[in-house]
């Protein structure tokens, strides 16, 4: 009787989510993939992968809305003290921006619109070029 209960219950037990991971080879070309490799790739590798298991809901934390009313107040909060800050910095020192400044500023903003130009195909000499000329007009304040 036991065998039988034992035999019907490894029959009804799920299926286990366990993949097979293929590292196919082309050439210089891999990839990895679930699916068996085609037929102008030869197999590298395989094993099994068990994906990740899904967290509970505790793991989760707190749900979406909550999350993002406690950013904004966060945010909100962060905003009032640096405003704060701010008027009681104009407050006792209200000077105007004086010319090294004025060169300092520009020379950063002159960075940076050459890098949005540039992009991603920026070179170290081209950022060390840059960062000097910052330095050197900001280095007088």
């Amino acid at each position: 009787m036991r065998v039988a209960i034992l035999s019907l219950l490894l029959f009804v037990a799920p299926a286990s989510n366990a993949q097979q991971v293929n590292k196919c080879v082309k050439g210089r070309e891999v990839s990895y993939q679930t699916a068996a490799c085609d037929a102008t790739q030869h197999l590298a590798k395989q094993w099994d992968a068990a994906p990740d298991p899904v967290p509970a809901t505790t793991e989760l934390g707190p749900p979406e809305g909550e999350r993002q009313r406690k950013a904004k107040s966060a945010q909100a909060a962060r905003a009032s003290s640096e405003g704060r800050a701010r008027s009681a910095h104009r407050s006792a020192k209200r000077t105007t921006v004086n010319a090294a400044d004025k060169r300092c500023e520009a020379a950063k903003a002159r960075r940076e619109a050459k890098l949005i130009s540039v992009g991603l195909k920026r070179t170290f000499d081209l950022l060390r070029k840059l960062d000097d000329a910052v330095h050197e007009a900001c280095k007088q304040r």
